[in-house]
């Protein structure tokens, strides 16, 4: 990856606009809360489609595609020699001052970093992915509590760890805690200095801190839908970034590898180290960072392709799978597919793309009904961030 990154036209990196006009119609039409769709290939944004007047500097909360970033960070950490690997034991990636007693630093022995990055460390079930009276107090004491790595070690574990699986989001909090130890810092702090700004990014914020100034490992992160985009880019080239090695190779390769299956004996592993691996039409094969309400980077290697998508899609407003499915299937996957016969009028089609892209950004607002103020994109920081005090 050279400095050279930026925009592109459709035609230029070999994608039919007609299907990109067809999917700013529908996003147009629809009263869907998405608020960005992105698109690049070959390393150069071809589509960009912002609704509700967002301003592009403006910083998206990104849900669970935090723990895609955190994964990265552990890979870093791994580049830098902080920590030995994925095969290292929490209890021996995290000071045994951490730890709230004995027996919990004996339990953590016979878990390592990889099962964490896995989903296959603890028996911790939150809320909303398991919606019980119980699951919701547990959740509530993460998300409120003084001290979130505590809270992470306190946990029972999984019976079978690196077999079995529950996507929980207190077990991301044990891998930030490895690198928040070792490198004695927080995770925006470390990720400012080894991949935010080398990769120029801008207004990026992780919400959430606990009383410890923990960075909330699982959901706490806000980047504008540009910076996905280079995230994105950055593991399609292999962890590097204008000519510097930012990730380790192997790490960015083996992130994506599915180790693990969520769904029990069902199916193939689709699950790697925060990764979701996803099948699209035509035989896509993505690497998904996957957010709660319709949150996405989707990778895809073959194609050379970066999908990401923001908003705050609610149960209400249907699936933010199929939403997204239909984005990838219906619109972008054909116009990859499909790149046109290069007759005269592909000019004016771009011309066209532009019209609809800028008819959708001054479209109605798709921010009615939003009551969580972390859910509106801002340039602006929406809290206070503190350096980590270990």
């Amino acid at each position: 990856m050279t400095s050279d990154f930026g925009t592109s036209k459709p035609s230029e990196e070999n994608l039919n606009p007609a299907p990109l006009i067809a999917l700013t119609r529908w996003i147009g039409r629809s009263p869907l809360p998405i608020f960005s769709v992105l698109v690049s290939r070959h390393g150069k944004i071809v589509y960009a489609l912002y609704t509700s007047n967002i301003d592009p500097d403006a910083a998206h909360y990104l849900m669970s595609v935090t723990k895609s970033l955190t994964s990265a960070l552990a890979g870093v950490a791994f580049g830098h020699q902080l920590l030995d690997g994925p095969g290292q034991s929490i209890a021996a990636a995290i000071p045994r001052k951490a730890f709230p007693d004995k027996s919990a630093y004996k339990r953590f022995s016979g878990v390592t970093l990889r099962n964490a990055m896995a989903m296959s460390a603890l028996d911790a079930q939150v809320w909303p992915h398991l919606k019980t009276a119980a699951a919701k107090k547990l959740g509530d004491a993460f998300y409120d509590g003084p001290d979130r790595l505590t809270l992470a070690l306190k946990q029972d574990v999984l019976t079978h760890p690196g077999r079995d699986f529950q996507y929980t989001d207190i077990t991301p909090q044990l891998v930030a805690g490895a690198i928040e130890y070792t490198a004695q810092t927080t995770l925006l702090d470390f990720a400012k200095t080894s991949l935010f700004d080398p990769m120029q990014f801008k207004n990026e914020e992780w919400m959430h801190e606990d009383s410890r100034a923990n960075d909330n490992a699982s959901y706490g992160l806000r980047l504008r839908p540009v910076d996905m985009q280079k995230f994105g880019i950055l593991y399609l080239n292999q962890g590097c970034w204008d000519g510097r090695q930012l990730l380790p190779a192997a790490w960015a390769k083996v992130s994506f590898t599915p180790w693990i299956k969520s769904n029990g004996e069902l199916g193939k592993p689709n699950y790697g180290w925060f990764w979701w691996r996803q099948l699209f039409a035509d035989g896509w094969v993505g690497h998904v960072a996957d957010g709660w309400k319709g949150q996405r980077i989707a990778v895809f290697p073959e194609q050379d392709v970066v999908v990401t998508m923001t908003g705050s899609i609610e149960e209400s407003d249907g699936d933010e799978e199929s939403v997204f499915a239909t984005v990838m299937n219906d619109y972008i996957i054909p116009a990859v597919d499909s790149p046109g016969d290069g007759s005269s009028n592909v000019a004016a089609l771009e011309q066209q793309l532009g019209e609809e892209l800028k008819r959708v950004h001054n479209g109605p607002s798709r921010f009615r009904g939003i009551d969580e103020p972390r859910m509106l994109p801002s340039a602006k920081l929406k809290e206070r961030h503190r350096p980590f005090p270990h």
